[in-house]
């Protein structure tokens, strides 16, 4: 059994990105009140798109494996200019929304997933008969 394919993998690369932005975006609302605070961003998704764009008809399926496993999830401040006074620049009305959009893509990757794992286990259950 191949639990090391390229769908699994993106799946997987995805839930950390997703799993990780929420977890920014949270810290983002909760430093809403703090002086001089600046937001971050999770930037995952370029990677994984810049990565499969390079390996489609390039690699081998257990080289592309990889290539997926070694993108980056990255974390960057965003330094744009504030409107307040205390030098914080977090969009509390933003950050919400971007919690609620990760919030939605996290549970539609975990549906994908638990669906790659029931065709498998049905394909494994019909190859017992």
């Amino acid at each position: 059994m191949d639990f090391n394919n390229i769908k699994l993998n993106l799946l997987n690369k995805s839930l950390d990105g997703l799993w990780l932005r929420q977890q920014t975006t949270m810290d983002n609302i909760a430093n809403f009140s703090t002086p001089g605070y600046k937001s971050k961003y999770v930037d995952f998704e370029s990677q994984l798109k810049n990565k499969i764009n390079n390996i489609k008809g390039k690699y081998k399926d257990s080289d592309a494996n990889e290539e997926i496993k070694s993108s980056n999830i990255i974390v960057e401040e965003n330094d744009n200019l504030t409107m307040r006074l205390d030098g914080n620049n977090v969009d509390l009305e933003k950050e919400n929304l971007q919690l609620a959009k990760t919030q939605i893509q996290y549970m539609y990757t975990i549906t994908e997933m638990n669906s790659y794992f029931r065709k498998l286990k049905s394909v494994i259950s019909e190859g017992k008969k």
